[in-house]
């Protein structure tokens, strides 16, 4: 009997012990788990404040932008391209590519300044239009026309009449715009492969730009009518799949501009709706519809629509009685919301866009933004700029002699 109660108490105390311990460890885990919490309390608060600071204070978002995230840039950090002003390059950019056409050779050059590739473009004018991984040269009022994607040319060929203007899209069909022939305008379009699917024929108004949907199903004609008392603008949206089997008959919608207008340019942003700019104005049409999107004002001073889903506006406010202050507005074509981003400089020379990117030419500086307002490099010079060119993932700075490449 006593042994039994000795082993009765050892097994209890064993109990007492085990219970002790894990309400140890739960006491711990308890600990623990309160602890993480308050450390990732601690962190959401830091983010917070820092980012509302970084929104807030330029001074401050200029030193994390600078010495943190290290966005500034300069010439002397920076790959470069050596050129021949002699020759009057041509340069471009589009995709991850620089292209300068010179002597009739294209030659491609990615981030690290080496030449990708050297192409035969037997262009001495160039037309250049570009979209996503495709580009487009044509002879300005010449015949020829090439598609090149990469380091290819995927086709090549002859058109007849006198080449003014080409657009092509995302999948590499092309429109052409041919002048001097019996009517005033004929748009040609052709598919991926050069193929020509069909023709439109202008007899009383001329094609001032043209611009095919992602999905291939939709080609919009921008033409100015001289002939009336007033000018007019159409804005004209054809079937793709219409013009093919009757060309009489495949114009699924007409917007007409407010008298006295000309339009001026034009984006298909998605497969449902084109962006067209006028001169007072910037237009969104649709195969059933048409909105307005924004009326100009004279503090406007640069306005750009080839940009993804937004229009990009630069205009001045007052700052004092003599001074003032630019900003960049980038406005969402579909939900109609805007960015902001404040340019504390001189006048800005030039603005460049491609895609969701947007560079300003400051003069002895660029700042390189994207469609939410944000900087994605700065650019430093000890020289006045050139110019710009800018495809999706590269930025070229032009000078007389050389091209400085930014890489985004």
């Amino acid at each position: 009997m006593q042994k039994t109660t000795i082993i009765g108490m050892i097994i209890h105390r064993k109990n007492l012990i085990g219970d002790y311990r894990v309400k140890e460890e739960n006491r711990s885990n308890h600990i623990k788990t309160i602890s993480k919490i308050i450390v990732i309390v601690f962190l959401v608060f830091v983010i917070v404040m820092v980012s509302a600071r970084y929104l807030t204070d330029e001074d401050f978002r200029s030193y994390i932008d600078t010495n943190i995230l290290k966005k500034e840039v300069s010439e002397t950090t920076l790959n470069a391209i050596e050129i021949d002003s002699e020759t009057n390059p041509t340069i471009y950019s589009y995709d991850k590519y620089i292209t300068i056409l010179s002597k009739n050779k294209l030659k491609e050059y990615t981030a690290n300044g080496k030449v990708e590739v050297e192409l035969d473009v037997n262009v001495a004018v160039p037309l250049i239009a570009s979209n996503g991984k495709y580009m487009v040269i044509a002879e300005k009022d010449g015949q020829k026309i090439y598609l090149i994607s990469g380091t290819n040319i995927l086709w090549n060929g002859e058109i007849e009449g006198n080449i003014s203007n080409i657009n092509v899209n995302k999948n590499g069909y092309i429109s052409v715009v041919i002048k001097n022939t019996t009517y005033k305008s004929v748009v040609a379009f052709f598919d991926l492969t050069g193929k020509e699917l069909f023709r439109t024929y202008l007899s009383t108004s001329y094609v001032v730009c043209t611009d095919i949907s992602p999905n291939n199903k939709y080609l919009a004609i921008g033409e100015v009518d001289y002939s009336g008392t007033v000018i007019k603008s159409n804005v004209k949206i054809i079937s793709v799949d219409d013009a093919q089997k009757d060309p009489e008959n495949c114009i699924v919608y007409t917007y007409e501009s407010d008298n006295g207008e000309i339009i001026t340019n034009m984006n298909y942003q998605n497969k449902d709706f084109v962006i067209c700019m006028f001169n007072d104005y910037i237009q969104k049409v649709t195969t059933q519809s048409n909105e307005r999107l924004y009326e100009n004002k004279d503090k406007d001073l640069f306005i750009d629509i080839n940009l993804n889903d937004t229009i990009a506006i630069i205009d001045k406010q007052s700052s004092g009685l003599f001074s003032y202050e630019y900003e960049v507005i980038v406005k969402n074509t579909n939900n109609k919301s805007e960015s902001l981003y404040i340019l504390n400089s001189d006048l800005p020379k030039t603005m460049s866009t491609s895609g969701n990117n947007i560079a300003l030419n400051l003069g002895n500086e660029v700042q390189i933004i994207n469609t939410s307002g944000w900087l994605l490099k700065k650019y430093i010079s000890s020289k006045q700029i050139k110019g710009i060119v800018v495809g999706d993932t590269i930025v070229g700075i032009i000078y007389k002699n050389r091209i400085e490449i930014i890489s985004l």
